[in-house]
């Protein structure tokens, strides 16, 4: 079900990569097109900077975290916390996806969590 998931949110316009990745960076599952970069290389990153979020919010009291967005002159990454363990990894081609991204993850966050849970 996970490949699956991913699937839906890889045929997304503005996608270029996305990955289901464990807490201590490994690649549980992933997808990509041709001309994104390589997710194993960025899931060590990508779950080093959900810890970092996740502790300025402790600091600042403000509750879990729900997203995180790195915006990048080529495109944002979304890094999406799901169940205990676990985050969705997501790099989009521009800004103006966003919006379309997001719709599409009110509908795939459920669906991943379900399937961890």
């Amino acid at each position: 079900m996970v490949q699956e998931v991913l699937g839906e949110l890889q045929v997304t316009r503005g996608v270029l990569a996305s990955a289901l990745v464990a807490e201590d960076g490994i690649v549980v599952e992933s997808l990509r097109a041709d001309q994104a970069p390589d997710v194993y290389f960025l899931s060590g990153a990508a779950a080093t900077a959900l810890a970092s979020a996740r502790a300025l919010s402790q600091e600042l009291e403000r509750g879990e975290v729900e997203e995180v967005m790195v915006e990048y002159p080529e495109g944002p990454v979304l890094l999406v916390p799901l169940e205990e363990g676990y985050l969705l990894v997501v790099l989009m081609d521009s800004m103006q996806s966003l919006g379309r991204v997001r719709f599409q993850l009110k509908k795939s966050v459920p669906r991943l969590k379900e399937a961890l849970s």
